[in-house]
């Protein structure tokens, strides 16, 4: 199969298109030939090298977490998959395998969800480890309930986007930080407060929004741009980090300091183990219209490089797919 791999890690630059051996399922496994491969921030950090605190890199390596398409074939023991389903999954990148950026993938059966009618493979593979993420962080870890106040920080990008959209479905009420360029974006999504940090305080904002506090925040950025984010929380409220890998601060710190004020004190890495039927669940509010997919934008596989740079540059609206199989 063809692929887009590299050799070592390093800048975009290190990207090749190649031939590669194509995968063949194991046991409990299921091959995903790939239509379209999403890219998440992980995917340039796993680019560069971070992620070899994780797991060992084992070159020609593919990168790439999020996959949709159709399944090509099955393994030992599994069942309510046929060939030429259409699939989509967080694949098995996150525990060693070779990741989506390939005509063909391999994912574990608990990891794939079929695509509701309604839901194309291009926009299905923009779902996966943003909406996964931001379910997890919410519901799974940060308990989030209605009527509670709740505020995203950095909610125009992937994760951000899928993150107020829950909140509100759930029946929070839902603040939200962005950029001035994206202030109308969060409103079109339903944010009850828009904060636009190039213009405003964030904290004078939230103590006009909420006087006693927020039941909960979420950082999705990076704990540089809200040095000062334990002090929006309430006693007894919920505060939940995505790590960056490159913006995380003294997590061990964080983590006492929070206990000191009595606020539960979350870093929240996407757990993607039995995770088909969140995503079948998130797939059903998208279809039922209770959601709407971010803006998505499309590349060809081969300017992979280029949709690199731009991801790392940050303040990245939506997301943004490759097509594989062209």
């Amino acid at each position: 199969m063809h692929a887009m791999l590299i050799r070592q890690t390093g800048g975009p630059e290190v990207f090749e298109y190649a031939e590669i051996d194509t995968p063949e399922p194991g046991p409990g496994e299921v091959l995903i030939k790939v239509s379209y491969a999403g890219v998440n921030p992980a995917d340039w950090k796993n680019r560069q090298g971070y992620l070899e605190q994780y797991r060992p890199y084992v070159f020609p390596y593919i990168i790439g977490f999020d996959a949709a398409g159709t399944v090509a074939g099955v393994g030992a023991g599994v069942s309510g998959f046929a060939i030429g389903d259409r699939v989509f999954t967080p694949t098995n990148h996150g525990q060693g395998g070779q990741g989506s950026y390939a005509q063909y993938t391999l994912a574990n059966a608990d990891r794939v969800a079929h695509i509701p009618a309604g839901l194309d493979e291009r926009d299905a593979a923009a779902l996966p480890v943003a909406a996964l993420t931001a379910w997890q962080g919410l519901f799974d870890r940060g308990g989030l309930q209605s009527g509670q106040t709740a505020m995203i920080h950095g909610g125009s990008g992937g994760l951000g986007s899928f993150a107020v959209q829950f909140a509100r479905w759930a029946g929070a009420r839902v603040a939200a930080t962005c950029s001035s360029a994206n202030v109308d974006y969060l409103r079109e999504l339903g944010v009850e407060r828009v904060i636009d940090y190039r213009k405003e305080n964030i904290a004078q904002a939230i103590a006009e929004w909420a006087p006693g506090g927020l039941d909960y925040l979420m950082d999705a950025v990076g704990v540089s741009t809200l040095p000062n984010g334990l002090d929006l929380v309430r006693t007894g409220g919920t505060f939940v980090s995505i790590p960056t890998l490159v913006d995380d601060g003294d997590i061990p710190g964080a983590m006492g300091a929070a206990a000191e004020k009595g606020v539960n004190r979350v870093f929240s890495v996407m757990d993607d183990n039995d995770c088909a039927t969140t995503l079948a669940k998130i797939a059903g509010l998208l279809a039922a219209g209770d959601i709407r997919l971010p803006p998505v934008r499309e590349y060809p596989l081969q300017d992979v490089a280029e949709v690199h740079r731009q991801l790392q540059e940050g303040h990245n609206r939506g997301k943004m797919v490759l097509k594989v199989d062209a």
